[in-house]
C-alpha cells in the first residue's frame, strides 16, 4: 500500500489544501495564514486523509502523539482514533452493544440518534498501527458544511477521573455549563452574510456565558441573512428524539459527550429567499384582505404542517398546489399561520409539532431531491458509564433540554 504526507499548515483545525472555500465568490483565507511555521501531517495509507471539517476534539499537533479524525475518501466514513486505552475500549463497547441490542428500549432508541457505526479497525499512522472508530459522516455529500459541536453536561469528568483531570475540567466553559448544562467548544459556519467560511474554537466558547452562548447559536444558523424555519424545524426533529430518550434512559452515564448539530448552507440560501418572499407576500394579503393586524407574520407562528389549528379536533391536512400533486411546502406553512396571537398559543403549537415533527419536516423540505438537508446526532461516548441505579441522567438531560428550549425558543421568534 503506498502512502503519501501532507505539508499544510494545521492548527487550529485541519485543511486540505486542494480544497478552497468559496461563497459568493470569495475566497476564504487559509486558515493556517497566521502560523510562522508550517507543520507536516504524518503519513497516512492511500485514501485516508486528515478531516477537513473536525471543529473540536484532539487534533494532529506538532510535537505530541495526538491524533486527530481522518476521512476515508472511498465511503466518506468518518475514522475517529481509538488510541487511548480505556477510552478507545469503551467507546468501542458502547457502538457494538448499540449495533447488537434488539430488545433494550434504551439502546435500540439510540441507532436512530447517533451516527451509523461500520466497525473498528487498526491502520498504519507514521508506521505504528492505530486503531480506528469508523462512523458515517453527517456531512457527506453537503457543499458548505456548517458544523457545531454541543458538549453535553454540566459535569464533564467521568468516575475515574484524577483530581487533576477534574479540576481542570471543572474550571472550563463554567459561565455555560454551570447555568446551561452545556458548552460549545468550536464551530465552522459558512456565512451567507460575508461569503467567508468561519471557525471558532476553544478560546471564544470559554469566553460564552447563558447570554452570549445564544448568539453563537445565532452565529451557526446565519441570523444575519434570517431565522430559517425550516433549518429549525430539521434540527429539532432531530434534538427531539434525543431530549425524550434522555428523559426516560436509566442505561448509562454519559460525561463529556456532545452534540453534533449539522446543515448545508448551499440549501440555506435559497430557503431563506423564498421564505422571504412568501412572507411579504403574506403580509400584503393579509393587509389587503383586512385581517387583524396582530396577523403579521412577525408576531405569529405557524402551527407546523399537521398541526391542529385551535379549537379543532382535526389536524390541518396539506393540500396539494403543484402540478404534478405535490405540496408546496412553505406556501402551505405560510397558509396556516394563525390570525391570532402567538403568545397564548404557542405552548401548544411546540406540543402540536413535536407530536407531529416528522410529517411536518419531510412537508417541509419536499420539494427537494435530497429531503434533509440538516441533522443532529449524539456523538463522543469515550465516557460512557453504565448506570449503578435504574435512575435518570440529569447531567445530561439538564443540558439537552437547555438546547432544545433555546432552539424552541429562535423557532417562536420566526
Amino acid at each position: 500500500m503506498s502512502h503519501h504526507h501532507y505539508h499544510l499548515k494545521l492548527p487550529p483545525y485541519q485543511k486540505k489544501k486542494s480544497h478552497a472555500s468559496v461563497i459568493g465568490g470569495k475566497n476564504q483565507p487559509k486558515l493556517g495564514s497566521r502560523m510562522s511555521s508550517v507543520q507536516q501531517y504524518p503519513t497516512l495509507p492511500e485514501g485516508i486523509e486528515p478531516l477537513e471539517n473536525q471543529v473540536a476534539g484532539h487534533t494532529f499537533q506538532e510535537g505530541t502523539d495526538a491524533i486527530g479524525l481522518l476521512s476515508s475518501v472511498d465511503d466518506g466514513s468518518i475514522l475517529k482514533p481509538a488510541g487511548k486505552i480505556l477510552c478507545g475500549a469503551r467507546e468501542i463497547k458502547f457502538y457494538e452493544q448499540i449495533q447488537a441490542a434488539t430488545n433494550e428500549t434504551d439502546l435500540v432508541l439510540l441507532k436512530e440518534i447517533i451516527p451509523l457505526y461500520r466497525g473498528h479497525m487498526k491502520l498504519p499512522v507514521d508506521g505504528k498501527l492505530v486503531e480506528f472508530i469508523k462512523l458515517s459522516d453527517l456531512t457527506h455529500g453537503m457543499l458548505e458544511p456548517c458544523i457545531m459541536d454541543v458538549k453535553i453536561g454540566c459535569r464533564t469528568w467521568d468516575p475515574l477521573a484524577t483530581p487533576e483531570k477534574r479540576r481542570a475540567e471543572e474550571s472550563k466553559y463554567q459561565a455555560c455549563k454551570q447555568p446551561l448544562g452545556l458548552c460549545i467548544p468550536g464551530f465552522q459556519v459558512y456565512s451567507l452574510a460575508s461569503g467567508r467560511r468561519l471557525r471558532f474554537g476553544k478560546e471564544y466558547g470559554k469566553k460564552l456565558n447563558e447570554t452570549t452562548v445564544k448568539d453563537a447559536f445565532r452565529k451557526f444558523l446565519n441570523t444575519d441573512s434570517g431565522l430559517c424555519r425550516q433549518l429549525l424545524i430539521q434540527l429539532l426533529s432531530d434534538l427531539w428524539p434525543i431530549q425524550k430518550w434522555a428523559r426516560t434512559q436509566t442505561t448509562f452515564r454519559l460525561y463529556s459527550s456532545s452534540v453534533l448539530l449539522v446543515y448545508d448552507a448551499r440549501r440555506l440560501k435559497p430557503v431563506l429567499q423564498y421564505q422571504a418572499k412568501s412572507l411579504s407576500s403574506s403580509s400584503s394579503k393579509l393587509a389587503g384582505s383586512g385581517s387583524a393586524s396582530a396577523s403579521s407574520p412577525t408576531g405569529t407562528i405557524a402551527s407546523g404542517a399537521s398541526s391542529p389549528v385551535a379549537g379543532s379536533g382535526s389536524p390541518v391536512t396539506p393540500t396539494p398546489t403543484g402540478g404534478d400533486g405535490t405540496v408546496e411546502p412553505l406556501q402551505h406553512y405560510y397558509k396556516i399561520q394563525r390570525s391570532h396571537s402567538a403568545i397564548n398559543n404557542y405552548e401548544e403549537d411546540m406540543k402540536a409539532m413535536r407530536e407531529s415533527y416528522v410529517f411536518m419536516r419531510d412537508n417541509l423540505v419536499g420539494s427537494y431531491e435530497n429531503k434533509v438537508w440538516a441533522s443532529a446526532r449524539m456523538i463522543d461516548f469515550a465516557h460512557a458509564f453504565p448506570a449503578e441505579e435504574s435512575t435518570i441522567d440529569t447531567n445530561y438531560l439538564q443540558g439537552i433540554e437547555s438546547l432544545v428550549s433555546i432552539f424552541e425558543e429562535f423557532l417562536k421568534e420566526c
